[in-house]
């Protein structure tokens, strides 16, 4: 049986990318360091996805999996024997895991020279860069060689949407995990280096920029707009905000103005595109995601900085010629955001009172507070 290695046993590793492995006719090895869910993975090697929507719900068994403690040398010597890999371990981790997988390709190197390639389902600008950064840290110049003709670190767009369980449910089965239907995987088609896969619902793709700006650019800056401006008028989910038509409106709009700039740049018809923008909302729209508006608008900080979904979209809006108006009514909301419990939240209301807005504008999403973006939010937010 065809090997994979899933650095990352969370939401997208279990949820979706693992799933399509496992779905595609590999035995998935998850490298985590939890003990209780690595126990959990080697105890009856499944786990269970629920698959929810409007329309009912399912439960998948997702078979042929194991687990490893990514801090051993089992976990090195898997990734040096695989056929596949991927990671989902989150933008912030990746400088942790990057010693590893440089010591399974050097092993690699000396035990059968294979390719090996990475689907890194990160949602992060330039993933593959700055993955790549991280591993030749440990690299010498023999192995950097071989790894620019051999190491394929493949960006993926990750647009599978996984809902919170409940207390009650995480007790009940701690490998247990919902998703919503939809589980397309677009990649990278020309960072593979060892061939395309064929792995369940991919979708490989050049140049891949176009879907990195499309998932940031309109499905995840739609989703904030929605939180925010829900979390503004008392929602407590991201279906009600949804259903709110003044709220609707404001983020199809500003999607659409997302959409608009893409079709510019890569010729992709727009209306194909605000078809994709209606699609979202639909989904956005299902109740039994039970998405609330607290955890899709947290970290605030992070959204708002100048390569993220709201004030990166804004940019680029701009840079194509198209109007932000309703992605800075967005950016205004998450200014004014402050939910119990969020420290960034709270970090950014300590700061727009002791420092101001136009200090904030400049430290927090690193525009200058000169420029015509900044304008724009001070007039929002008067």
């Amino acid at each position: 049986m065809k090997q994979a290695v899933m650095y990352g046993a969370g939401n997208i590793g279990r949820g979706f990318i693992g799933k399509t492995l496992s779905e595609s006719g590999y035995e998935v090895c998850f490298l985590d360091i939890v003990p209780e869910v690595i126990e959990a993975f080697n105890k009856d090697h499944e786990y269970r996805v629920r698959v929810v929507s409007n329309e009912g719900e399912r439960l998948d068994t997702v078979g042929n999996v194991r687990a490893v403690n990514a801090n051993t040398e089992e976990a090195i010597k898997t990734i040096a024997a695989c056929d596949i890999m991927a990671s989902a371990v989150g933008v912030n981790v990746l400088p942790h895991i990057a010693e590893n997988i440089a010591k399974g390709m050097r092993l690699r190197m000396k035990e059968s020279g294979r390719p090996l390639d990475i689907i890194l389902a990160e949602n992060q600008l330039d993933a593959d860069k700055i993955m790549r950064g991280y591993i030749y840290q440990y690299l010498n110049e023999d192995e950097k060689k071989w790894a620019d003709e051999n190491l394929g670190l493949v960006e993926a767009s990750i647009g599978r949407m996984v809902p919170p369980l409940s207390p009650e449910d995480r007790a009940g089965d701690p490998l247990l995990i919902a998703v919503e239907p939809y589980c397309q995987l677009p990649v990278d088609r020309e960072a593979f280096r060892g061939g395309i896969p064929d792995l369940k619902g991919l979708v490989p793709y050049a140049p891949f920029s176009f879907y990195i700006r499309r998932k940031l650019f309109v499905h995840n800056m739609g989703h904030a707009v929605c939180a925010y401006l829900g979390w503004l008028k008392g929602y407590e989910y991201i279906y009600e905000a949804v259903a709110d038509d003044a709220i609707k409106n404001t983020a199809q709009a500003a999607m659409d103005g997302s959409a608009a700039a893409l079709s510019k740049e890569y010729g992709v018809p727009e209306n194909e595109l605000k078809e994709h923008v209606r699609d979202l909302l639909f989904r956005f729209g299902n109740k039994a995601l039970r998405d609330t508006t607290v955890r899709v608008g947290a970290d605030p900080v992070r959204k708002l900085r100048r390569d993220d979904r709201l004030v990166g979209a804004a940019l680029y809006c701009m840079e194509q010629g198209i109007d932000p108006e309703n992605i800075v009514v967005g950016i205004a909301a998450a200014l004014r955001f402050a939910p119990e419990g969020d420290k960034a939240a709270a970090g950014i209301q300590t700061a727009l009172k002791t420092d101001g807005l136009d200090a904030v504008i400049e430290t927090y999403m690193g525009i200058p507070a000169s420029g015509e973006l900044a304008r724009l939010i001070r007039k929002e937010m008067a």
